[in-house]
């Protein structure tokens, strides 16, 4: 494809570019990227980034206009006698263009990347196409799964080995993460008032993706001394047996008694 304004296309694949964290993903938007734009686009994306030069069709004094033919380079205008069809991008409100909101996915999931996956050191032999799926099956995961990837960091008590660690809940993020997860009722609102009275504390078993496996309530006396009012698993079921061992050194590392869900505590 003739382009007559890739400076256009370049400047907007920059600006996706500077969000990239990575440098091979800046490069792959700034090289990769501008291939499939220039050379490999679609007939869909076509129409609605580039139109046709056409000297009779230009309005010189309106925003986002090609040239007129005086005004072109030197090899466009070599390309007119030549009979060669010339295309405009349009610069106006690109970021609109289903394309190029694609391409921002992409570099987003590219920066979820951690700095030790080996995608990284040949991510320029990474198509457009490829980079495509795998961002969009990343994006359907993440607006269905959505919890998952929402990073809460509350305050952490203790650790434990194998990446298990407790962590008490403060915020009102916290309490409505560990309740979608753990799909029960700690984050409807109730119990995150109650430890906004000093009523209770709550406080999760997460393993080292940060995911939860036991949630915990305890009321505390003036002294500091607990008692475990409730220990509930995924859905109120009893935390799986691998868990147990890391809910009853934390009662003991604590000094909680337990006066509540007793069965739910080997």
């Amino acid at each position: 494809m003739n382009v007559i304004n890739v400076n256009d296309v370049e400047r907007e694949l920059r600006k996706i570019a500077a969000h990239a964290i990575y440098p091979q993903a800046q490069q792959w938007v700034l090289s990769v990227g501008r291939n499939h734009i220039l050379g490999k686009i679609g007939e869909k994306d076509a129409d609605m980034n580039f139109r046709v030069y056409d000297p009779a069709k230009i309005r010189p004094d309106v925003y986002g206009e090609p040239p007129p033919v005086a005004k072109l380079p030197e090899w466009a205008k070599e390309a007119i006698k030549q009979g060669e069809e010339l295309h405009w991008f349009d610069p106006v409100q690109v970021q609109r263009r289903p394309l190029w909101q694609a391409i921002n996915v992409i570099v987003t999931w590219f920066n979820i990347w951690p700095p030790t996956d080996t995608r990284l050191r040949r991510l320029d032999r990474v198509n457009f196409h490829t980079a495509l799926a795998g961002a969009a099956m990343w994006f359907q995961d993440v607006q269905q799964n959505i919890w998952e990837y929402v990073k809460d960091k509350p305050p952490v008590m203790k650790t434990y080995e194998h990446g298990f660690f407790w962590v008490r809940l403060v915020t009102a993020l916290h309490f409505e993460r560990e309740g979608r997860l753990m799909n029960h009722c700690v984050g409807n609102g109730s119990y995150y008032e109650r430890w906004r009275n000093a009523k209770s504390e709550y406080y999760s078993l997460r393993d080292k993706h940060n995911k939860p496996h036991a949630t915990v309530e305890v009321t505390v006396d003036m002294r500091r001394r607990g008692a475990v009012l409730q220990c509930k698993g995924n859905s109120n079921h009893k935390p799986a047996p691998i868990y147990q061992p890391y809910i009853r050194r934390f009662f003991n590392d604590m000094g909680w008694t337990i006066s509540g869900d007793q069965h739910n505590i080997d």
